[in-house]
């Protein structure tokens, strides 16, 4: 189990059975050189010669006896050592267990996402003003599409920018229209452009998107080139005459709007200052924050004592009818001063006058319920007027909900 330790004592052994053997040898020879060898003796020598044999060969054994002696302890000094020291105790090496390799882990890395750099002209649409899409118009039927539009690049539009038409049906309007005035980066504009429905039924869309003044056309989307539009239904003719409940506010275009000079587009361009009306769905109104219900906003034409007239169609009257509608000042008209009239007409007779009502910016309104029993089984015309008291600057008036039921 131990060679080494047991070659180690066979070689001890060895070595001193080879040592002995040496010194007897070694004695022989030397017994027979002195034998054969006349030792020459000192003259006046006493000594006996047999005496120098005697030493030599004593001489010579102690040699022996010591080197087997040196022999023999070294031999008995290997045999203390291989049995007071313990022998090694076999240790199996440590087995190193691998340390696990880290796994990798395929972690995902959320994409870059380059963003795209804000151009020089581009648009947020923010509201239809005036004509949602898919309303009713009948053939032939004229009115101003306005878009609200936001400039949200890094460069101002100027006077040199225009509406334009781009594809689709273009209902008779202009192909350009010019802005009016310089539109800064983050404000807001009202573009308009005067339309007439086609002369059949079905739906018709134009496309229109703006151009600058060097002839770039852009639009909004990410890219800046998605156009608006206009989107009406055309459908038969508008009757001779109505039944009730009748809507004024939802057929305001069925009225003829005129101020004392000439007759007015519908709906209108709320900057002309020959005056206008335009249909808000959610109106803010002056008696505080955003009404949600719909009304007509009107402006009388811009000069003293300026006023907006609106003519509808003969309405058949039904007994128990009543003409209701709320009037006031529009948020922030805090120059208006204005009075509200409504006339009618029973149809082959003159006019006559249902009432009158004076509007101020005071954050109240005016409710109004007249009574028509009176008018029963009559086709009557009704006139709505906004009069402006004096200048007619910061007139801007509305017809909340105006309907006969």
């Amino acid at each position: 189990m131990f060679p080494n330790i047991e070659h180690g004592l066979m070689k001890g052994r060895y070595n001193m059975k080879s040592k002995i053997a040496i010194g007897a040898v070694l004695l022989t020879a030397f017994s027979i050189i002195l034998s054969g060898c006349n030792l020459p003796i000192g003259p006046g020598s006493n000594a006996n010669p047999g005496a120098y044999y005697t030493q030599a060969a004593e001489t010579i054994v102690a040699q022996l006896t010591y080197s087997v002696i040196e022999t023999y302890v070294e031999q008995k000094t290997q045999e203390a050592l291989v049995t007071s020291t313990p022998l090694p105790t076999f240790t199996p090496a440590a087995t190193d267990t691998p340390t696990p390799e880290p796994t990798a882990t395929n972690t995902p890395v959320p994409p870059t996402n380059t963003p795209i750099p804000i151009p020089c002209n581009a648009i947020q649409f923010v509201a239809d003003v005036t004509v949602d899409d898919g309303e009713t118009m009948s053939p032939n039927e004229s009115f101003y599409k306005i878009w609200r539009l936001k400039n949200v690049g890094t460069c101002t539009w100027t006077k040199d920018y225009d509406l334009v038409f781009v594809s689709g049906d273009r209902m008779d309007g202009d192909k350009e229209v010019p802005l009016t005035y310089n539109v800064a980066p983050g404000n807001t504009i009202d573009v308009a452009v005067y339309l007439t429905a086609p002369d059949k039924k079905g739906v018709f869309q134009g496309f229109w998107m703006l151009r600058s003044g060097n002839g770039y056309r852009f639009g909004f989307g990410p890219y800046a080139d998605q156009a608006f539009w206009v989107k009406i239904n055309v459908k038969k003719s508008a009757p001779s005459e109505y039944d009730t409940p009748f809507s004024f506010y939802s057929n305001y275009c069925l009225a003829e709007w005129s101020n004392a000079d000439q007759v007015l587009p519908c709906p209108g361009n709320s900057s002309s200052d020959a005056g206008s009306v335009i249909y808000v769905k959610k109106p803010y109104i002056e008696k505080g924050g955003q009404d949600d219900e719909p009304a007509l906003w009107v402006r009388p034409q811009q000069k003293k004592n300026g006023k907006i007239i609106a003519e509808f169609p003969p309405i058949l009257i039904q007994d128990g009818d009543v003409l209701t509608a709320t009037l006031g000042c529009m948020k922030d008209a805090t120059k208006c001063d204005v009075d509200f009239r409504i006339d009618y007409r029973i149809v082959g007779e003159d006019s006559q006058n249902l009432g009158v009502w004076n509007e101020v910016y005071d954050k109240s309104v005016t409710r109004i319920e007249e009574d028509l029993s009176f008018l029963k089984d009559e086709k009557v015309i009704f006139y709505f007027t906004v009069h402006a008291n004096g200048s007619a600057t910061g007139d801007d008036a509305f017809w909340m909900v105006p309907q006969i039921k």
